[in-house]
């Protein structure tokens, strides 16, 4: 067992919520077997399974991603006009709606029909709140283009809810591979409002993002896109990467630290799947992360 490992009291989650630690030896005591409703660090509820990664995170250390929940945070405005490509069950949509308050917006595409069930039940229970911007769902993977496309669900997925993908027709199917036929969409067409600018794109979704990123090129030449969060599965430089850099977006390797989130050159070495920010304005950016403190740790409405 490793309740007193030193890793867990390096953690941010525990250094600035320390009685996290003792649900985090409960956890090891006492696992729930079904589905629990968790009150988050910053003030929303989600319903989380124990089995899950993400889940089982939440119920450890109260939150999951840390630092990638506080860069959203800190780098989305007011009244900012947010995309959450990947949205899973909305964890990060819904530190961005609070992030952007009342009068902004998150719009969190979700195409897999039993996980968006979930990101619905959340929203609705989230903008009963005032400080909680607008959360619109989009039952649609982004893509290059818009049609049909396959999911595939693996056979890990009922541990990480996180590994469906877009399958490719070049793939050799594993025989216990699901494939489920889901919409798509294109950023260009579903944004064509020349006046339309977006403040932050989080996106997630298992190696199909320059495809997604493919599909709003024209957003992205004329700048309209100031922030992009994305996870990489393959070390800078990569297919993403260059690309982004090509509209002018300055990379960084996003890390977590004991005390604040922290921007890394891209290069930097990886120990785990990579999260990195592109953005337009670096200044504003490495200004905005360069305080201590991670206030997604704490109650936020």
């Amino acid at each position: 067992m490793k309740l007193l490992h030193p890793s867990l009291y390096r953690r941010p989650e525990l250094f600035f919520r320390p009685g996290q630690i003792f649900r985090r030896i409960l956890w090891e005591f006492k696992r729930p077997k079904k589905n629990v409703l968790v009150r988050l660090p910053w003030g929303l509820h989600v319903n989380v399974s124990p089995h899950d990664r993400i889940g089982s995170s939440i119920l450890k250390t109260g939150t999951y991603d840390t630092a990638v929940l506080e860069c959203l945070y800190r780098l989305v405005d007011e009244d900012d006009l947010c995309l959450d490509i990947g949205a899973n069950f909305g964890l990060m949509a819904g530190v961005m709606a609070l992030a952007a308050g009342k009068n902004g917006k998150v719009i969190a595409f979700e195409p897999h029909p039993e996980i968006v069930i979930s990101l619905q039940e959340h929203v609705q229970r989230w903008q009963k709140k005032s400080e909680v911007g607008n959360i619109q769902v989009i039952k649609k993977a982004v893509s290059e283009k818009a049609g049909t496309a396959q999911l595939e669900i693996p056979e890990e997925f009922q541990g990480n809810r996180g590994t469906a993908r877009i399958h490719q027709s070049t793939q050799n199917g594993s025989g216990r591979m699901k494939l489920i036929k889901i919409d798509t969409v294109r950023l260009d067409d579903f944004l064509n409002d020349s006046q339309t600018t977006i403040g932050m794109l989080k996106i997630d979704i298992e190696g199909h993002e320059k495809a997604a990123l493919s599909g709003a090129a024209s957003l992205l030449k004329r700048g309209a896109i100031r922030d992009i969060i994305y996870e990489e599965q393959a070390a800078y430089p990569s297919s993403v990467s260059k690309y982004l850099e090509q509209f002018g977006y300055k990379i960084y390797l996003i890390r977590k630290g004991l005390l604040k989130p922290m921007l890394m050159p891209p290069g930097t070495p990886l120990y785990e799947l990579g999260n990195y920010l592109a953005t337009r304005n670096p200044h504003r950016a490495a200004k905005r992360i360069a305080k201590k403190g991670y206030r997604v740790l704490r109650p936020l409405c």
